[in-house]
Order: structure tokens, then C-alpha cells, then sequence
């Protein structure tokens, strides 16, 4: 058995087939490639107990800082919803993260969109185009409170990065997610003391060490 959002069911779902390119009226966002079925996606623990992220867990807070383990967190959980047929749109400060996807879910298609820091400025147009996906904001102290203002009302909504280096952490904060995961101390929060690559998630349901078994 896996836990699953606030549930418990058996393992299952299978990833998406390989679709055609995402058209917009902007250059493709993100290729398809071939559909890699050896692919190595990266088991999350919670409490030491596989667990799968549902919509019920949105939106979601990961706070941490660079090398803390909580990139590599971000772009499993990503994987982890794409296996389940989520379609996601991300805007990430730097290329690895894709990089990161596309080697964990072995494929991508036009159910899971990149933007990077380069192309910001198209990521409101995408944005109005993509109602039915998780929006992923990632490195979210690269960019500016314009970008937040964009999502900030979006349920469907994760939020990654260093937050105490973000020039609007107050703003950041003071929205309600239902999850929050810490890889480091966060200013205001009473996170425990926490080895290197583990993070502390607290929900109104679940609370406990997570962490992630590499592949």
C-alpha cells in the first residue's frame, strides 16, 4: 500500500503516451522526445512510507536553501503527478530542471511545458492557456512579484526556492498552502533540526520527515 494524498490506495496509473508539440502562438515550448520505459523516477517518503501527491495537497509551499535537497525534491513531486496523468507547466530559473524531468518520467510531451528565466515574459500568455494544469514555479527568488501576482490565486499552485532570499517573502507568505515542506530553517516557522536532503512536510493531515529514495 502507498499513501496518497490523504488516502491510501494500491500502486497504479501509468504515464502518459507521447503526444504531439504544445502549439501556441509562440515557439514550441518543449519537444517530444521518445518515450524512455527504463526511466528512473525518484520515490518520495513521507514518514518513511512511500507517499503520492494528489490534487488534494495543493497548493504546495517548498522552502530550501541551494544544495538543501529540496530541488531534486520539487522536480520528483513533479514526476510523481505527471505519472498520475497531471498536466504541468513550469517556469524554472534554470534548464537542469527539465533536464532533471525528462530523466526521471523518460518522456516528455505536450501534457508537461518549460519556460526558464530567459522567457519569463511569455509565461503570462502560456499561464491563460494552461487552466487545467499545475503551475510549478520554481527558484521563485529569481524572479520578480509580478510573476507571483500572475499565480498567487491559483489553487492549483507550487511554489519552490529559497524563500528568505525572496524580495517578496511577505507577500509569498502570506497566501494560505495547504502543504508546506522545509528542507531549511524558515524565518517565522518552527521547523526541527534537519539532516542534509531530508525536509520536514506539515499539512492539516500529515505531518512528518520526507525525503527521497534515488533511483
Amino acid at each position: 500500500m502507498v499513501e496518497q494524498g490523504f488516502h491510501k490506495t494500491k500502486v497504479g496509473g501509468s504515464i502518459p503516451p507521447i503526444g504531439t508539440i504544445w502549439k501556441t502562438g509562440l515557439a514550441p515550448v518543449f519537444l517530444t522526445i521518445k518515450m524512455n520505459y527504463n526511466c528512473e523516477m525518484n520515490k518520495i517518503l513521507v514518514n518513511e512510507k512511500e507517499y503520492n501527491f494528489i490534487d488534494n495537497n495543493l497548493p504546495i509551499l517548498i522552502h530550501g536553501e541551494d544544495k538543501s535537497g529540496a530541488s531534486l525534491y520539487t522536480m520528483s513531486l513533479a514526476a510523481n503527478l505527471y505519472s498520475q496523468g497531471s498536466k504541468l507547466l513550469f517556469l524554472c530559473g534554470y534548464k537542469q530542471a527539465q533536464e532533471e524531468f525528462v530523466k526521471q518520467v523518460g518522456s516528455s510531451n505536450q501534457n508537461a511545458n518549460f519556460l526558464t528565466k530567459e522567457r519569463a515574459g511569455n509565461f503570462k500568455t502560456l499561464l491563460a492557456e494552461s487552466t487545467d494544469r499545475i503551475i510549478f514555479i520554481k527558484n521563485i527568488e529569481l524572479f520578480s512579484d509580478d510573476i507571483f501576482d500572475l499565480v498567487k490565486e491559483n489553487e492549483r499552485l507550487i511554489i519552490s526556492g529559497d524563500i528568505n532570499q525572496c524580495s517578496f517573502k511577505k507577500k509569498i507568505l502570506e497566501k494560505s498552502f495547504t502543504t508546506k515542506i522545509f528542507f531549511t530553517q524558515l524565518n517565522g516557522f518552527d521547523v526541527p533540526e534537519l539532516q542534509k536532503y531530508k525536509g520536514f512536510l506539515k499539512s492539516e493531515n500529515l505531518q512528518g520527515l520526507t525525503s527521497l529514495e534515488i533511483h
